[in-house]
């Protein structure tokens, strides 16, 4: 059986989330990650963090910018956007953040 999270965001459609697409691994993500969000293939969050809902709420958001991107816009826009102001920094980064305040989980 499937289980999906339901995401509503302010102003936003409501997206679902495959369960079986969140992955908790026993190692540590290089460069100072907690988390890594690659779409199509899944969130991969360090177990360690498995409880803190902050870091897969900001996951679930670049889920979101997946989906309303698509496959291409999406990479095309993170990588220059990482290129241009490194992984913190870009604008997709900081709309994460934000969604991730209104996600309900």
């Amino acid at each position: 059986m499937k289980l999906c999270f339901s995401i509503a965001l302010v102003s936003m459609s409501i997206f679902s989330i495959k369960e079986d697409k969140i992955y908790y691994i026993p190692f540590d993500i290089p460069g100072s990650q907690m988390a890594a969000t690659i779409p199509p293939f899944g969130t991969f969050i360090e177990s360690k963090y498995k409880k803190d809902k902050s870091i897969l709420k900001h996951e679930l958001a670049h889920w979101i910018q997946y989906e309303r991107m698509g496959f291409v816009g999406f990479y095309t826009t993170y990588l220059k956007e990482y290129a241009k102001y490194g992984r913190k920094y870009g604008p997709m980064e900081k709309e994460a953040r934000m969604m991730s305040k209104k996600i309900t989980y």
